[in-house]
C-alpha cells in the first residue's frame, strides 16, 4: 500500500515540475536571445504548456507501468530453471538461491500451496498457521480488503474535496469492476481471459493483480491530471451543450422515478396486493433465471415433447 501512496504523491507534484522545466528548456532552444518568448497568461504559452503537460503525464504513466512490471521478482516457475547447488558453487549467493529453489519446489509440489502462491505470491511463506486453502484465502483477503478499502476511501476523500472530478463516474465504475475482476481471479481455478490476453508474459495470477492495480491507479491519476487541462479549452458552446444535456438527463431520471411510483401507487395501501405482486415478481425472476440456463431449457423441451407425444397417443 505504501508504494501506491508514493505513486499518488509523485503524480501530485512531478508532472507540473517537469512540465515547467521542459517548457523553459524548449523556449531556450527554439527562441534566440531577445526574441518575443511567450509569457505565462498568454494563449500561446498556455497552449505550449498543455501539450508538454499531456506528453509528460503520458510518459510518466508509461514509465510507472513498465517500472512495476520490471520490478517484479522472478517467480518460482522461473527460479526452478536455475542451476545452483552448494557443492558446485559454494558462494553465499548460490546458497541463498538453492534455498529459494527448494522453497519453490516444495511450494509448487503442494497443490494447496501452489493454489495460494498463484494468487498471493511469496507472502504465503510467512503464513505459518495456514494449512488448507480456506486458511490461505483468509490471509489473502486481508491484502485485498486493505487495498480496495484504502483506495476507495482515498477516491471518496478526493471527491468530497472536489478533486479529480474529470472522469469521476468512470473512475468509480472501473474501481468496482477491478474489485470484482480481482475477486474472480482469486477464487476461480484459472485467471479470467482479459488479463491473460493483455499480459501473456505474466501468466501467474498474483503478478497480473499487481500490474492491474498499478494500471488502474496510474491511469486514473493521469486522467485526473490531463482532464482539466483538456476541458479548460472547451468552447462555451460545448460547455452549454453539456450543461443542457445534464439538465435533460436529470429531468428524464426524475420523470422515470415518478412513473415508477405512480405504477406502484395502487399497491401502496393493500398488503394483500403487495404480497401477490411480490410473489409474481419472484416467480418472474426465477423463470427468467431458468430460461437463461441451457441445461434447464433442454430438459424443459424434452419433458414438453414427451407430454405432447403422450397426449397424441391417448387421443
Amino acid at each position: 500500500m505504501t508504494s501506491y501512496l508514493l505513486s499518488f504523491i509523485g503524480w501530485t507534484f512531478l508532472p507540473q515540475i517537469v512540465t515547467n522545466w521542459l517548457q523553459s528548456l524548449y523556449y531556450g532552444l527554439t527562441y534566440r536571445a531577445g526574441a518575443n518568448v511567450p509569457k505565462p497568461g498568454q494563449p500561446k504559452y498556455a497552449r505550449h504548456y498543455k501539450r508538454i503537460y499531456i506528453l509528460v503525464v503520458l510518459a510518466y504513466l508509461l514509465y510507472t507501468i513498465i517500472e512495476v512490471d520490471l520490478s517484479l521478482q522472478p517467480n518460482y516457475y522461473k527460479i526452478l530453471e536455475l542451476r545452483y547447488h552448494p557443492d558446485k558453487n559454494p558462494t553465499n549467493e548460490a546458497e541463498a538461491t538453492y534455498i529459494l529453489i527448494r522453497t519453490a519446489y516444495d511450494t509448487l509440489n503442494d497443490p494447496v500451496k501452489r493454489f495460494a502462491y498463484d494468487r498471493f505470491g511469496p507472502d504465503i511463506n510467512r503464513w505459518d498457521n495456514a494449512k488448507a486453502i480456506r486458511d490461505y484465502l483468509n490471509h489473502g483477503w486481508t491484502s485485498y480488503v486493505e487495498f480496495y478499502l484504502g483506495t476507495g476511501l482515498f477516491l471518496l476523500i478526493l471527491n468530497i474535496l472536489g478533486k479529480g472530478q474529470f472522469g469521476r463516474f468512470w473512475r468509480f465504475v472501473t474501481f468496482f469492476g477491478m474489485a470484482c475482476i480481482e475477486a474472480k481471479m482469486i477464487l476461480y481455478p484459472s485467471p479470467p481471459l482479459f488479463p491473460s490476453l493483455f499480459l501473456p508474459h505474466r501468466p501467474i495470477i498474483f503478478e497480473q493483480i499487481i500490474i492491474l492495480r498499478q494500471v488502474f491507479i496510474t491511469t486514473f491519476i493521469g486522467l485526473s491530471q490531463v482532464g482539466p487541462v483538456i476541458s479548460s479549452d472547451s468552447s462555451p458552446a460545448i460547455r452549454d451543450s453539456l450543461h443542457r444535456l445534464q439538465v435533460l438527463s436529470n429531468i428524464t431520471t426524475e420523470e422515470s422515478n415518478n412513473q415508477l411510483r405512480f405504477g406502484f401507487e395502487p399497491f401502496s395501501r393493500d398488503q394483500h396486493a403487495q404480497l401477490e405482486l411480490k410473489r409474481k415478481m419472484e416467480k418472474l425472476a426465477v423463470d427468467d433465471f431458468l430460461s437463461s440456463d441451457p441445461n434447464y431449457m433442454q430438459m424443459y423441451s424434452q419433458v414438453h415433447q414427451r407430454i405432447i407425444t403422450s397426449r397424441r397417443k391417448n387421443a
